[in-house]
C-alpha cells in the first residue's frame, strides 16, 4: 500500500514538472539593429571611424546581456548600401521604418559621441620611465520604433580608464586609426549605456514582430523560389502578387527619395519548406531581386 502511495506521489510529481515546462511562456527577444555612432566630440583624428568602433563595441555589449536579438553589423550594412541609405546614426521616421521593415528590426538604436579625449603623461628618471594614458568619453544613444517612428528610450552613458605600462605606447593617435585602442577607450561609457538599455528591457517585450518583405531568391524549372517559409506562415496555396522596382527617385545630389515599384506578375505557393517556399507563376512574370506580398 505504501509503495503503490510512493509511485503515485512521484507519477504525479513528474506529470506537475512537465505541465510547467509546457506552459512556462517563452518570451521574445526584441530585433534591434545598431547604427553607427555620429562623433560630435571634439576630437576629429578619426573622423566616422570613432563612431564605428562605438557601435561595435555597443553591439557586443548588447548581444551579452541576452535581452535583445542584434542584427549582425555586416546584414545592416549590406540593406543600407542597396537601400542608397547612410550608415550614421542621423536618421529619421521614414528611414527607421524602411530599416526596420526590410530587417524585420522593431527598434533601431542610434547614438553619438558627445565627448571623447585621450590625455598621454610621461615621465622618467634616469633609466626609469612611466607612460600613463587617461581616456574619457561620453555617449548618448536612442531607441526607435520602426513602427511608430516614436523614440522609446534615450539614455547616457559616460566613463573614463586610465592606462599604463605602455598600453598605448605604439599608438599615433593624431594620425592612424586603432579600433582596438578606441573601443577601449569608449568600453566604460558604452558598458553604462548598456546597463541602463538592459535594465528597462522589459518595456519592448510586447512590441509586436516586424516581418520583412518576402522576395524571390532564385527559380528552376518554372518555379520561383522565396525567403520565406513555416517560419513566417507561408501556406500551400496562397497567393502574392510580384512587385519589381521599375524606376529611382533622386535628387541633385544623388540621394535616392522614392522607388517607384509595380506589379509584374502572381504567383502561388505549391511547397512550403522550413525557411523558404516554391512558388508557380500564374500570371505575369517573376524574377529573382523581385518583392512579393499576399494578394
Amino acid at each position: 500500500m505504501h509503495t503503490r502511495n510512493w509511485r503515485y506521489h512521484i507519477v504525479a510529481s513528474m506529470a506537475v514538472v512537465v505541465v510547467c515546462s509546457i506552459t512556462a511562456p517563452v518570451v521574445a527577444q526584441p530585433r534591434v539593429a545598431v547604427l553607427n555612432f555620429e562623433n560630435n566630440s571634439t576630437w576629429r583624428y578619426w573622423g566616422d571611424r570613432l563612431g564605428e568602433a562605438a557601435a561595435d563595441e555597443l553591439v557586443t555589449q548588447l548581444f551579452q546581456t541576452g535581452a535583445f536579438s542584434v542584427i549582425e553589423r555586416s546584414q545592416l550594412a549590406a540593406v543600407l548600401a542597396e537601400q542608397d541609405l547612410g550608415a550614421s546614426g542621423a536618421v529619421d521616421t521614414t528611414t527607421a521604418a524602411r530599416i526596420g521593415q526590410l530587417l524585420g528590426a522593431q527598434l533601431i538604436l542610434t547614438g553619438s559621441i558627445t565627448q571623447f579625449s585621450i590625455e598621454r603623461r610621461s615621465g622618467g628618471f634616469r633609466r626609469l620611465g612611466l607612460s600613463v594614458s587617461r581616456a574619457e568619453s561620453i555617449v548618448d544613444v536612442r531607441l526607435v520604433n520602426t513602427t511608430t517612428g516614436e523614440i522609446m528610450l534615450a539614455e547616457s552613458g559616460e566613463g573614463s580608464k586610465t592606462f599604463g605600462g605602455g598600453f598605448f605606447r605604439s599608438a599615433n593617435f593624431e594620425s592612424e586609426f586603432d579600433e582596438g585602442a578606441a573601443q577601449e577607450a569608449l568600453r566604460p561609457a558604452i558598458e553604462n549605456v548598456v546597463e541602463r538599455i538592459a535594465n528597462q528591457s522589459s518595456r519592448f517585450a510586447d512590441l509586436a514582430p516586424v516581418t520583412p518583405p518576402a522576395q524571390i531568391v532564385g527559380s528552376n524549372n518554372g518555379s520561383v523560389y522565396t525567403n520565406q517559409g513555416e517560419n513566417y506562415g507561408v501556406q500551400i496555396g496562397r497567393r502574392y502578387r510580384v512587385l519589381r522596382v521599375i524606376d529611382e527617385i533622386r535628387d541633385a545630389n544623388g540621394t535616392m527619395l522614392d522607388r517607384i515599384v509595380d506589379q509584374v506578375g502572381v504567383v502561388e505557393v505549391t511547397r512550403v519548406l522550413s525557411q523558404s517556399a516554391i512558388c508557380t507563376v500564374i500570371e505575369g512574370e517573376a524574377s529573382e531581386g523581385d518583392s512579393i506580398e499576399p494578394l
